[in-house]
């Protein structure tokens, strides 16, 4: 689809400055996209759309940059009518083999797609998961490790989601009590809303403490910190050290500041990225002085509503990471769509053999 002259050079000017971090001019453009038009219509187009705050004059360069109103524009209105970059063929071939394997967990399929779109981009890979507003504890459990000087205490909520801790103990007695503590919580607490276990366990203090002794007081603690970091939205970032090396913050500590205090506050984030629509993408882009800007895709995971995103400077290339997220998010939900089919094909082929063998008695 054909594009207007002032949409055509404002995509020339945001293309090549994400290309070359370097201000751009009319003869760049001219030199670089062979363009059909006269340096002094390019000029004039130039002026046009600084004037409406679409690209900006920089200090030090006769030169032009995006503005945050451009990228905008460009990510939102442009690069939709323009053919989709082809996705390049190693990117393909190291997503395909992290969907290769069978019966994955979600964590371990989001993990790794992260650390591909980190690597693919250079900038910072986040995965975001629901908060645990409507979710509730499904169990606890505690095995003594093989070298009886640990315990692990594994839990695990109803939308799948899991935590572990490691006690060392240091005897047979302490070892039961750690066990006893975790068998009174799990029997009391399972099918409790994640976000009211932290106080409920606190109430349990006293009956605990009088029941077990002292080694009550350290479970409860280690468990008391595992759903405060349960309760909060869940998130995960890849890659954050890349961002040092780009132009933006290698030399601007205060903005490499901001975009790794952005990365530490999962709530933040998730108030960027809420407004999603499940066919499209979200895109967030700062306009203070931060200069960051956030692209993410809803993955629509069976029980659990999952977002996937890119955190890096507003000079990032939107066309090629849209394109890569909505390609990944697609083939994330088809995998484990197949995974859910073919639990379900199991489960009939089950129970079609159970009704046979009871026809035969």
């Amino acid at each position: 689809m054909e594009i207007s002259r002032h949409d055509a050079i404002l995509k020339y000017i945001v293309e090549e400055y994400v290309k070359t971090a370097q201000p751009v001019g009319s003869n760049t453009l001219l030199q670089k996209y062979n363009l059909p038009y006269s340096s002094a219509t390019i000029r004039n187009v130039m002026a046009d759309l600084e004037a409406k705050g679409l690209i900006e004059k920089t200090h030090t360069s006769s030169g032009r940059v995006p503005s945050t109103k451009g990228y905008t524009y460009y990510a939102e209105h442009i690069q939709k009518h323009v053919d989709s970059e082809t996705l390049d063929d190693k990117f393909k071939k190291e997503f395909q083999l992290v969907l290769s394997k069978k019966s994955q967990s979600v964590e371990d399929v989001l993990s790794k797609s992260c650390q591909i779109l980190s690597e693919v981009t250079s900038m910072a890979a986040v995965v975001l998961g629901p908060d645990a507003d409507n979710e509730h504890l499904m169990f606890i459990n505690s095995t003594l490790l093989p070298d009886k000087t640990k315990i692990s205490v594994y839990l695990m909520t109803d939308k799948g989601y899991t935590d572990s801790k490691t006690f060392i103990v240091h005897s047979n007695v302490e070892a039961a009590s750690i066990s006893k503590c975790i068998e009174i919580i799990n029997n009391r607490l399972t099918g409790s809303p994640i976000s009211e276990i932290n106080s409920r366990i606190n109430a349990m203090r006293p009956i605990l403490s009088e029941t077990i002794g002292q080694s009550s007081e350290v479970v409860i603690d280690a468990l008391a910190e595992a759903f405060l970091n349960f309760a909060k939205q869940r998130m995960r970032a890849y890659g954050s050290e890349k961002l040092i090396e780009l132009p933006e913050y290698e030399s601007d500590t205060k903005k490499l500041q901001s975009i790794i205090d952005l990365l530490n506050n999962p709530t933040k984030i998730a108030e960027l990225v809420e407004d999603g629509d499940d066919s499209e993408y979200t895109l967030s882009i700062s306009e203070d002085d931060s200069n960051v800007a956030i692209v993410s895709k809803d993955c629509k995971i069976p029980n659990i509503d999952a977002k996937l995103a890119i955190v890096g400077p507003q000079r990032m290339d939107y066309k090629k990471i849209i394109t890569m997220l909505q390609y990944m998010v697609k083939k994330i939900d088809e995998y484990f769509e197949r995974s859910a089919e073919l639990n379900t094909e199991g489960d009939l082929n089950e129970t079609k053999k159970k009704g046979k063998k009871d026809g035969r008695k």
